[in-house]
């Protein structure tokens, strides 16, 4: 059975809905509580503060991906491997590159990195749609003007699922593949046993994409009850209604129509009328009235919303960072205030400059890629190298990454007898025997033999791994082409001098520094491994698996870890998960960003949506 239950931002949804887990946890009774993936932290900490030590242990919490991958991983399916979104990107690209002459619209863009990102997004966005390679080919010659684009973008689809299909699975097909596995579980009598007798809740949500639909569909086939909380005020669905809970009412309406497809009964909606989240802040109580209603009555006071007119986007930072330093001298945790605007990048600069004067700790989880870290500037040295570009400029750059076994002392002799000599491809191979002075009568001191004997052992080190690393590169596949990188770089002593790093950056500079000084190591290592399991068998030349691995690169993102439990979050509006702060900061509320005129993401323009519609 299908039960429902709207209500607007705090009428209590969630409370009811731990509420009900409780009540079923005291009969001895077990439930699962799926929520989007940004709250599955805080979420398993509300069950413990809920349910306490005895109780929390009856309640399990998933996100729809780890829930298709508990399935998987009792059906069948969960070895499979998935792909990421770079390695989405790298297989656009080799699609693109199959098609060759059967792609004219977009054909001056295959070897873009952002067009192969876009592409990807598409790609993605259309599977969230629901939508196959072969259905978007089939729609795509009816949709009027656009119609040469949209084929073409079909043609790439299907060259993508073609090519995935021998390579691995699309995050978005492990929940197809995980409701394919419940239905034929199901068909067989049997269940999980982590699924049986179990109740399902789901919160936090405010839209479900096909693949997650698919699922839910499967369970509401399977378990006895699930239940889904919607923010929606009840009122019946206009046709054309564009209001703040039309999004809402078409879930809804979707979710009935899932069930009845399914053989499970909707239950009557139960709906939450009362604000108990502001009854004791009447301003913000008459905001949210004003939102859902259009109108609302103006309180005597509203002590609990400011608004403040500032001049430029640095004085609004200067007043945010005086205004959360003033409540942090009162007691107020940094972790129960959040600083949210529409566009980070406009505000980055300015708010970490004022946080960082006003001595307020500051989390921004911003996209950093690894390709200027030191392992990745090694790993382009080397295939640099293996394509025949120039060696002084390369073996420099190899050497100074810190991730040769060598002294600094050695890597400086090495560079500055390379700068005075101009070394040739020959004379690199040939032992240093020159003067680290240059041309000139004068003797050699102690020191001048020294340093040419540091620069003869880096020399030495560098040449013999790189020309035994391009003799095992020629004509092999990329497997073969990863594997011989990866062993170069440990015959170059990478492996010691990153774990030597890491641990003179705890020493220096913290474990925060360390630990990401770390994740560049193994991030890239495992986009080696990405480009063996992407390509394969498939033979390349060196010069194309440079292309490949730098796109893999632009593509991938660090991620950023907190260094401190308690710190003021700076989050994007349109992205935002915040865990109920005390006190929110908005930067920028002015018309056009709040709310925020549609933007195009991916290939698809809002006509092109319209006309596959």
């Amino acid at each position: 059975m299908l039960k429902l239950v709207l209500g607007g931002s705090g009428s209590g949804k969630t409370t009811l809905l731990y509420s009900r887990i409780r009540a079923r946890a005291e009969q001895g009774r077990r439930s699962i509580l799926l929520v989007p993936e940004q709250f599955t932290s805080s979420t398993e900490g509300r069950i413990y503060r809920e349910l306490g030590d005895a109780l929390s242990g009856m309640v399990e919490s998933f996100s729809f991906t780890s829930l298709a991958e508990r399935i998987l991983s009792a059906e069948g399916g969960a070895a499979v491997q998935t792909l990421s979104d770079a390695g989405r990107a790298v297989l656009v690209r080799r699609a693109l590159e199959e098609l060759q002459d059967h792609v004219h619209y977009y054909y001056r863009h295959r070897r873009s990195a952002a067009f192969c990102q876009m592409a990807a997004q598409t790609i993605d966005e259309l599977k969230s749609a629901g939508l196959s390679g072969a259905q978007l080919a089939e729609l795509a010659p009816d949709c009027g003007p656009e119609s040469g684009k949209l084929s073409e973008l079909a043609l790439i689809f299907q060259g993508y699922e073609t090519l995935l299909a021998g390579t691995g699975m699309d995050p978005a097909d492990r929940l197809e593949l995980a409701a394919d596995r419940l239905e034929a579980a199901l068909a067989r009598g049997e269940l999980p046993d982590f699924l049986r007798e179990r109740e399902v809740f789901i919160d936090e949500f405010d839209t479900f994409n096909a693949p997650k639909k698919r699922l839910m569909g499967a369970m509401l086939a399977a378990l006895p009850t699930v239940t889904v909380a919607l923010c929606d005020d009840g009122a019946p669905m206009v046709p054309g209604d564009m209001g703040l809970f039309s999004g809402a009412k078409q879930v809804a309406a979707q979710l009935r129509q899932l069930a009845r497809k399914n053989g499970a009964d909707a239950a009557v909606p139960e709906l939450l009328r009362r604000d108990l989240r502001h009854k004791d802040a009447p301003g913000l109580a008459a905001v949210t009235e004003l939102l859902e209603t259009g109108t609302c009555e103006v309180p005597p006071a509203a002590p609990e919303v400011r608004l403040f007119a500032a001049a430029s986007r640095e004085e609004e930072a200067r007043c945010t960072a005086a205004a959360i330093r003033r409540l942090m001298r009162q007691g107020v945790r940094c972790g129960k205030m959040a600083v949210v605007c529409r566009n980070i990048p406009d505000y980055r600069a300015a708010i970490r400059y004022e946080f960082r004067m006003a001595d307020i700790p500051l989390y921004c989880d911003e996209p950093t890629t690894p390709e200027f870290s030191a392992p990745a500037t090694a790993v382009r040295a080397l295939l640099e190298i293996a394509r025949g570009a120039d060696l002084t400029e390369n073996l420099t750059t190899l050497a100074k990454t810190g991730l040769c076994a060598l002294s600094e002392e050695q890597v400086c002799a090495l560079e500055n007898y390379a700068y005075t000599w101009a070394p040739t491809a020959a004379a690199w191979r040939e032992k240093f025997e020159r003067s680290p002075k240059g041309f000139g009568e004068q003797a050699l001191t102690e020191e001048d033999l020294r340093n040419r004997e540091r620069a003869e052992y880096a020399r030495a080190l560098l040449v013999g791994a790189v020309d035994a690393f391009r003799a095992k590169v020629r004509g092999v596949n990329a497997e073969a082409i990863s594997r011989a990188v990866y062993f170069c770089l440990k015959t170059l002593g990478a492996e010691e001098q990153q774990a030597a790093q890491v641990k003179a950056i705890r020493a220096g500079r913290g474990i925060p520094a360390a630990e990401e000084a770390a994740r560049e190591w193994n991030v890239v290592m495992g986009l080696l491994n990405e480009m063996a399991h992407l390509l394969g068998e498939q033979t390349v030349t060196v010069a194309e698996y440079e292309d490949l691995f730098g796109l893999l690169l632009r593509s991938s993102d660090l991620g950023h870890i907190p260094q401190t439990l308690d710190a003021v979050v700076l989050a994007s509006a349109g992205k935002m998960r915040l865990d109920a702060p005390d006190y929110v900061f908005v930067l920028g509320l002015a018309e056009g960003e709040f709310p925020a005129a549609p933007g195009e993401v991916g290939l698809l323009t809002h006509a092109d949506r319209d006309a596959l519609m």
